[in-house]
């Protein structure tokens, strides 16, 4: 221990919160810091990240829902956040399941979680499981080095099952004001982009630029392959790039433009969507491993 410290929290800290706002009233919150990034971690909802800040800064993009209890309409609970994660039994919509899947409204047991001066590691376990169905696990373990502008999430899926499983995996990866505005570009190492809609197709050209907000745009949403699983978003207005990295090369971006909902998605994903929507089969008691990492930069 560095002799300057008398209490590790001076230099990473965890904090194990309860929401008290009225729609998110009970919701087990973790608050985590390590002196560059500041993370809102929502254990009653998979330990997703719900809120993310650079040295003080929001980065990401919180709808206008904010924290949600309950989850019976998807577009009046839908929060965003900095990570949203979909599946495992859909993504995007798929008859007869909740749109974008069940897992954000899994809650996730704390295995452990340590800080240190040196960094916070934080283990969880969130279980998909049906009667006559599946029973797969997710060990969701996130890493924050101290003083690094970066956080590593990685997901350990594992079939404890005794038949194989179906799922499909993407991460709701959503930036918003003041990280993002008309100046933002989008980049990476893009193979092919395919739009969604035919309004996507005609907006093609602005795909990889933000633009200023306009009263009920409609939104665009493109398929998109990498080469290394990597995309990053620059912004101007902080002096900041940040860039997402994951084991899954194919992403969705998604783009609102609209007044009030105001946001870039870079989404890794199993697979794309709509008539591209391919689910991955998992053999029982088998297990497979998906990464992603959101790292800043100075520009």
């Amino acid at each position: 221990m560095d002799k300057r410290i008398g209490n590790v929290k001076q230099a990473c800290s965890i904090y194990h919160l309860e929401s008290r706002d009225p729609k998110g009233m009970g919701q087990e919150l973790l608050w985590l810091n390590n002196g560059v990034l500041t993370l809102l971690v929502n254990l009653s909802h998979c330990g997703d990240i719900h809120q993310l800040w650079h040295k003080g800064n929001n980065v990401s993009f919180l709808t206008k829902n904010g924290l949600v209890g309950e989850h019976s309409d998807f577009l009046k609970s839908f929060p965003a956040g900095m990570v949203y994660t979909c599946g495992l039994d859909a993504i995007g919509g798929v008859p007869g399941h909740y749109l974008h899947g069940n897992i954000h409204n899994t809650p996730a047991e704390v295995l452990s979680k340590e800080e240190t001066e040196t960094g916070i590691k934080l283990l969880l376990r969130i279980e998909d499981t049906a009667l006559f169905g599946d029973k797969l696990v997710l060990y969701r373990s996130l890493v924050l080095e101290a003083g690094d502008p970066a956080f590593h999430l990685e997901d350990r899926l594992v079939n404890e099952g005794f038949k194989d499983a179906k799922y499909c995996l993407l991460y709701h990866c959503n930036f918003g004001y003041p990280f993002l505005d008309e100046r933002s570009e989008i980049s990476g190492d893009i193979l092919a982009s395919e739009p969604r809609t035919p309004f996507a197709k005609q907006e093609v050209a602005k795909s990889l630029h933000m633009e200023a907000p306009v009263d009920g745009i409609e939104e665009t949403c493109y398929f998109v392959k990498t080469g290394n699983g990597s995309m990053s978003i620059t912004s101007p207005n902080l002096g900041l790039q940040a860039t997402v990295t994951s084991s899954l090369k194919d992403f969705v971006e998604w783009k609102s433009r609209a007044s009030g909902d105001y946001v870039v998605g870079l989404e890794p994903c199993t697979s794309h969507l709509d008539d591209h929507l391919a689910y991955r089969t998992i053999g029982a008691q088998k297990e497979e491993t998906h990464t992603l990492e959101i790292r800043f930069k100075q520009i």
